[in-house]
């Protein structure tokens, strides 16, 4: 009885509701005092419960002699209150779709809010990956020390990393620090892949930043691979007029 009880006051009935409901249930037609008796409430209670009842069309009443009965309705009745919630629902969803447009509104006016991401490990930077590929971006910008990359990163899942942006037609430039060459850690293409060495003491720099489309990814590659993902298109603009600088001064 407990869990009839709680599955109809989930339907919206009070629990006083409910015990009245039942106990009409099981008394058939009867009087308010029977009801209050039955369901183990007070009859002022009872009258209430029974108003509600009435009002949701699960109970009728009716008079015989001087004395008022009441009766509940078929259980049956009870899918008719599916049914308003559906409908109540329905019409909710309506209003809502209409109030989008201009809650979108909302955050072009209060400005672009940049979204933040962290990563951990392979799989983490091939999720960064995954957004570069998403992004439908046709260039990638990179400054930063290859040597911990290629060290941390296998090389099956570098040529994959090569084969996807080979694919999706995304060229890149790269600012890389190091006294070593490393051209051959991307692509061979360089109508691909553009490249320029600043050598100098860069060494302890285990870190590279890449602007795309409106992300801006930060990667360290130490102990483990750590990133931090940030799509802003004005952070982007600032990142990308930094590299035009750099790479214009080389």
């Amino acid at each position: 009885m407990e869990s009839v009880q709680k599955q109809l006051e989930e339907l919206g009935l009070s629990p006083n509701e409910v015990k009245v409901f039942v106990a009409a249930l099981e008394s058939g037609a009867a009087t308010a005092q029977q009801l209050a008796a039955k369901a183990a409430v007070v009859r002022p209670t009872a009258y209430v419960a029974i108003g509600g009842l009435v009002k949701r069309g699960l109970m009728s009443s009716h008079t015989r002699g001087k004395k008022q009965f009441f009766q509940a309705e078929r259980p049956a009745q009870l899918l008719r209150l599916i049914e308003e919630e559906k409908k109540k629902l329905a019409e909710r969803e309506s209003k809502l779709k209409s109030l989008l447009p201009g809650l979108e509104s909302l955050i072009a006016i209060a400005g672009e809010k940049p979204e933040v991401k962290y990563y951990e490990g392979l799989e983490g930077l091939q999720a960064m990956h995954q957004v570069l590929y998403e992004s439908k971006a046709k260039l990638i910008d990179v400054i930063g020390n290859p040597s911990e990359f290629i060290r941390l990163v296998p090389e099956a899942a570098r040529v994959m990393h090569i084969l996807k942006m080979r694919k999706l037609g995304i060229k890149g430039r790269e600012i890389y620090f190091s006294n070593r060459s490393f051209k051959q850690h991307y692509v061979t293409d360089s109508n691909t892949w553009k490249y320029k060495n600043w050598k100098g003491d860069y060494q302890d720099v285990n870190s590279e930043i890449a602007v795309f489309g409106d992300f801006v990814t930060i990667v360290t590659y130490e102990s483990q691979i750590r990133g931090i993902l940030i799509k802003s298109s004005s952070a982007a603009k600032l990142v990308k007029m930094l590299f035009e600088a750099a790479w214009r001064s080389k």
